[in-house]
C-alpha cells in the first residue's frame, strides 16, 4: 500500500522540501504513472513533473504510444500534481535540481540517466511495488488471456489500493467517495470522502474507461462543465466483456477505477455499475444532468430520455481505444529491436469504443 507521511514530513520523519522534481515520459498506463507519482509527492510541498518530449525520446531510440501533447496533458490532470512542464530533458543535471529543491525518481529507472546527480543529497530514490508497465498490458494482448479480470465484488477487497489514489497526499484524508454498486441499488462504500451539497448540480457520467487515453480525460472534462459534481460510473470486467468481446477490457475493474480516481475534476466514483443506465438509478443518485458520447446515448441511456436531463457532449480531444491499439501495433514496446508486437491486429474491437 502507498502511504502517506505526516503532513509536513516526508515517509523518513524529514521535514518536506517546498518543491519536488520527477521526469519521464509517463506513457500508457495512466492509473500506473499516477502511482509512480504519488510517492513523490511524500517529499515535497509541490510537485513538478518533466514530461520529455517526442523529439527528446526519439533521439534516445523511444517510440511512445501517446504524443507529448497527450501525456502532458493526462499527467496534468493527476490530482497530487502541481505543475508540468514539456520539453523536460532527458538526462537532467545539476542546473535542473538548482533551480529546484532535490529530485526524486523511481528504482525502476535506469540511474544512468541521473549519473550527474545521483551521489547528491538532493537525489531521492522510492520503490513502487506492482507497478503494471506497458509490457505486461500487451502481454494481456498477445495471450488473448482474460485471467486479469476480476470479480465486482472483490473491489471490496482492494480498499488499501484504492485509498491512496482518493485522498489528499498531504494529510492522507480521503476527498472523493468510491462505492461498490450492489444488485439491490444499495452502495457499499470502499472510501469515504466528498459528497455532493445539497446546491450542487450533480453530473453522472459512466462507461469503461479502459486504457485511459486523452479522449476520456478531455470527455470527462466537459462534463464536469454542465454542473458542480462529477460522478463517474466504471462497468464492471464481465458486463464490459460481454459487450465488446474477448480480451476486453484490457484493464481491469481496480486499473480503470484507479486511473479514474486519480483525477482531480472526478468528485466521486461508482464501481460496477449496470452498463444500461435506469430512470431508477439517476433517480437513486440525484443526478441533474448525464453527459454522454452522442454515439452511446441510444444504447446506454435510452430508458432515461424521458427524464430531459441527457447531454450530448462534444469534447475539444477525441480518441478511441481502436485507435490506441492500432498506434501499439506499430511500434516497438519490447528491449529487443526485433521483438515487434504483431499480434494485437488479431483482436477485434466490437462497435463501443470508448
Amino acid at each position: 500500500m502507498l502511504k502517506a507521511g505526516s503532513q509536513g514530513l516526508t515517509p523518513n520523519g524529514e521535514k518536506k522540501k517546498a518543491r519536488v522534481y520527477t521526469d519521464g515520459f509517463f506513457d500508457f498506463v495512466h492509473f500506473s504513472n499516477a502511482k509512480l507519482l504519488w510517492p513523490a509527492k511524500q517529499y515535497g510541498k509541490k510537485l513538478i513533473v518533466g514530461i520529455h518530449s517526442d523529439d527528446e525520446l526519439d533521439n534516445n531510440g523511444i517510440l511512445p504510444i501517446f504524443t507529448d501533447e497527450e501525456r502532458f496533458r493526462m499527467i496534468s490532470a493527476i490530482r497530487w500534481v502541481d505543475e508540468v512542464f514539456e520539453d523536460a530533458p532527458f538526462q537532467p543535471g545539476m542546473s535542473t535540481l538548482n533551480q529546484l529543491d532535490y529530485i526524486n525518481h523511481p528504482t525502476t529507472v535506469e540511474t544512468a540517466r541521473y549519473e550527474e546527480i545521483r551521489g547528491s543529497e538532493r537525489a531521492k530514490q522510492y520503490v513502487i511495488s506492482e507497478h503494471v508497465t506497458d509490457q505486461e498490458v500487451a502481454g494481456r494482448l498477445m495471450l488473448v488471456t482474460k485471467s486479469h479480470h476480476m470479480e465486482t465484488d472483490s473491489i471490496l477487497e482492494f480498499k488499501s489500493a484504492v485509498l491512496p489514489f482518493a485522498s489528499d497526499p498531504m494529510s492522507n484524508e480521503p476527498v472523493i467517495s468510491v462505492s461498490l454498486f450492489k444488485q439491490n441499488f444499495t452502495f457499499a462504500p470502499v472510501v469515504i470522502g466528498k459528497k455532493p451539497k445539497a446546491t450542487d448540480r450533480v453530473v453522472y457520467v459512466s462507461g469503461a474507461f479502459d486504457l485511459f487515453h486523452a479522449g476520456h480525460l478531455s470527455f470527462l472534462e466537459a462534463a464536469k462543465e454542465l454542473g458542480d459534481y462529477l460522478i463517474v460510473g466504471i462497468v464492471g470486467d464481465d458486463d464490459v466483456n460481454e459487450e465488446k468481446g474477448t480480451i476486453f477490457p484490457m484493464l481491469n475493474l481496480l486499473e480503470r477505477t484507479l486511473s479514474v480516481a486519480s483525477l482531480r475534476i472526478v468528485d466521486e466514483v461508482f464501481v460496477g455499475v449496470p452498463p444500461v443506465t435506469s430512470v431508477k438509478f439517476i433517480n437513486l443518485i440525484k443526478a441533474s444532468k448525464i453527459a454522454v458520447y452522442p454515439e452511446t446515448h441510444p444504447r446506454r441511456f435510452a430508458g432515461c430520455t424521458q427524464l430531459g436531463i441527457i447531454k450530448e457532449v462534444c469534447p475539444d480531444y477525441d480518441a478511441t481505444c481502436e485507435e490506441i491499439l492500432e498506434r501499439i501495433t506499430s511500434r516497438k514496446i519490447a528491449s529487443s529491436e526485433d521483438d515487434e508486437i504483431a499480434m494485437f491486429s488479431s483482436v477485434p474491437l466490437n462497435n463501443n469504443q470508448h
